[in-house]
């Protein structure tokens, strides 16, 4: 493949026209490799051309207008004859870009408006430092709805290589879901990789049928078998092995390969950064794991031996601890060890994880909350962080009714009502908000505004138990008796269904985002 000659504006072709008004060492190159995308393709490159400079655009046998498409937003369009190998395609892109920074988008993806001026921030950032360095974006996948469901899977975030200073002997290495890494050729330290809270990249390659989405699964899969068969290059196809099995929907096999990709990579002299998404993974298995009622002899007849009341969790611990040691700036790997930790009743080790993920992402919604109920028996400290949460993300309605609820225990009374009252005038649609309102109007002895308070809210299915324990309480505090028995009625009856929506007034430590 070969540069393509200068085009009507004197530029060589693919660079943009910002490329002359950005300072050198900051400029950045949209680089990806696509094939039949003319459905996607367009959107894609609209999110990314305000914010690059150059794109490449790297056609793998496209039978549609994807080449074309590609030409009229100015990308310089190489082609490579495809050959299952997924690295060599991006290597092949890669030579032909020529800025400083690479942005690696697919085709089915785009970078999310609201977020898309980060990427000039985190470039202008480090453009300064020297080496070989990558930033891990947040990509976020949208989901279809499951069989029998009209209602689309939640999207789920994880972090990818996706940004990364273009430097001789930077490489993707991989057959199939590749990583940037740098190759025998280098002689410099160690890349730097570092997590980016933005901006984030929007994946709408799964929203599709499920039909469609096994399809892919199962091609991917047999690469990744294939390749494990002849390199299991340092846990890295085990690990893509335990995603793929997650995605389709088998655990047991998922903590297998996890394990192996773990086990393998932490025996390399240097393990790849994908250990610590590889480690981030097996945390959350063993996690769940050790919460399900299924018996560990028949779930996990080869678990290994441990000692203490929750043994999986204790596995977790240390695997994390070990990757942490390699990778100290691994914030995601820091949380599932502040999340582990909690379960493990190691207060301390749970401040400390948390702090250290905040200390890099000062904003992250998960550490916050974390870090928050981790402090429970300092309440100033936790209205102050929930206030910096609710600054930052706006209003939900967990840390809402946990802010009033706070703020009721400490005696705040009218403050709390106050700030409870406004929440729900604004977002009549938050439910624990206005349970824990009608809770404080009860104590306080108006028994009539905490009915009307709940009045719109009594046939709701996901009502909470606490709610018609409330209402037993108001009209037993106005001498309605029948009407107080029959509130215990339904409070017994719900607790029996599974107790409808969340019961508890300060949520529990959250769980980060998959």
């Amino acid at each position: 493949m070969t540069a393509a000659p200068e085009d009507a504006n004197g530029l060589i072709r693919g660079r943009l026209r910002s490329w002359v008004a950005t300072a050198p060492g900051e400029r950045i190159a949209l680089v990806m490799i696509v094939r039949d995308e003319a459905s996607n393709l367009e959107r894609c490159l609209a999110s990314a051309v305000p914010w690059v400079d150059e794109m490449v655009v790297v056609d793998t046998g496209s039978a549609d207008a994807t080449v074309e498409i590609a030409e009229s937003f100015g990308a310089r369009v190489g082609h490579f004859a495809w050959c299952d190998d997924f690295a060599g395609a991006r290597n092949a892109a890669l030579g032909l870009a020529t800025a400083d920074w690479v942005l690696i988008l697919d085709g089915d993806e785009v970078l999310e408006a609201e977020t898309a001026s980060a990427l000039r921030h985190v470039v202008h950032e480090y453009a300064a430092h020297d080496g070989a360095t990558c930033f891990a974006l947040p990509v976020r996948s949208y989901w279809p709805a499951r069989e029998g469901s009209d209602v689309a899977d939640a999207p789920t975030v994880h972090r990818g290589a996706r940004l990364f200073r273009r430097l001789p002997g930077v490489c993707w290495v991989g057959d199939v879901h590749e990583t940037v890494m740098t190759d025998g050729s280098w002689t410099g330290p160690d890349m730097e990789y570092i997590d980016a809270d933005a901006p984030v990249i929007d994946h709408f390659g799964y929203a599709v049928d499920r039909e469609t989405l096994q399809r892919k699964s199962a091609r991917n899969q047999l690469l990744l078998e294939h390749a494990y068969q002849r390199n299991r290059a340092g846990g890295y196809y085990a690990f893509k092995l335990g995603q793929h099995a997650i995605t389709d929907g088998h655990p047991v096999d998922a903590l297998r390969w996890l394990r192996l990709s773990v086990a393998e990579a932490l025996a390399e002299p240097r393990p790849a950064r994908f250990v610590t998404s590889s480690v981030e993974h097996l945390a959350r298995l063993l996690m769940e794991f050790d919460a399900s009622p299924t018996p560990l002899a028949e779930t996990l007849p080869d678990h290994p031996a441990s000692s203490g009341a929750h043994p999986l969790v204790g596995e977790a611990v240390g695997a994390l601890r070990r990757v942490l040691g390699i990778y100290g700036q691994a914030t995601s790997v820091w949380q599932r060890l502040a999340e582990a930790s909690t379960r493990l009743g190691d207060r301390r080790e749970a401040l400390r994880a948390y702090r250290m993920v905040l200390d890099q992402l000062p904003d992250q919604a998960d550490a916050l909350l974390g870090y928050a109920s981790a402090l429970s028996d300092d309440t100033p400290a936790v209205m102050g962080i929930l206030d910096r949460f609710l600054a930052v993300h706006g209003p939900r309605d967990a840390v809402c009714a946990w802010r009033g609820e706070l703020q009721r225990s400490s005696g705040y009374i009218q403050q709390a009502y106050d700030f409870l009252y406004a929440t729900l005038r604004d977002h009549p649609e938050f439910l624990q908000t206005r349970v824990t309102l009608a809770s404080l109007l009860v104590d306080a002895g108006a028994a009539n505004e905490a009915l009307e308070t709940l009045a719109p809210v009594v046939d709701v299915p996901t009502a909470p138990v606490m709610m018609f324990e409330i209402l037993a309480r108001a009209f037993s505090s106005l001498g309605q008796v029948d009407a107080a028995v029959h509130a215990r009625m339904l409070a017994s009856a719900r607790e029996l269904e599974g107790g409808g929506s969340d019961d508890t007034l300060v949520p529990p430590p959250v769980v980060a985002s998959q």
